[in-house]
């Protein structure tokens, strides 16, 4: 038998062969692309998970100046997250010496708890030479962690 014989006998055999061994490997070599792509996007989707998870279970205190008539503002804080701020410590890290024109009524803290979405403020009174921003460290504790803080500059 010679090869021009063993060609046109199997010739189509091999071809046919070669074809489902080509297809099979494309199939495994995509199949193996797909799987990794699924992997990457399943990890960003159980991150995502845990992140919107760890963000139900913080607070998140914001301030800002609300001015009034003559002088006056109310320093609003603001707990703008999902879960109560329990035990607000606020300090002031303005030096003492540029808070001097400026009066306060009422205490700067502690709050006992600041629900979300609630507020809870301190009034100022402005006189001539009052700073026009005031530097404070706002720290709480919620179910997320104890002792966060933020440090925030209000403009007054």
């Amino acid at each position: 038998m010679n090869w021009i014989d063993f060609i046109k006998d199997w010739g189509a055999h091999i071809m046919s062969a070669l074809g489902i061994l080509g297809g099979l490997w494309a199939y495994f070599s995509h199949d193996k692309k797909l799987k990794s792509q699924e992997k990457i996007i399943n990890d960003m989707q159980i991150r995502q998970m845990r992140k919107t998870e760890d963000e139900e279970h913080q607070a998140d205190i914001k301030a800002n100046a609300i001015h009034d008539s003559k002088g006056s503002v109310r320093i609003r804080f603001v707990n703008a997250g999902k879960s109560d701020a329990l035990n607000v410590r606020i300090e002031i890290l303005t030096p003492e010496q540029n808070l001097k024109r400026l009066l306060t009524y009422g205490q700067w803290g502690p709050f006992d708890m600041i629900n979300p979405q609630s507020y809870k403020e301190v009034k100022l009174r402005l006189c001539m030479g009052s700073p026009d921003t005031i530097l404070i460290k706002v720290t709480w504790d919620d179910s997320y962690q104890k002792d966060r803080t933020k440090t925030l500059s209000i403009p007054l």
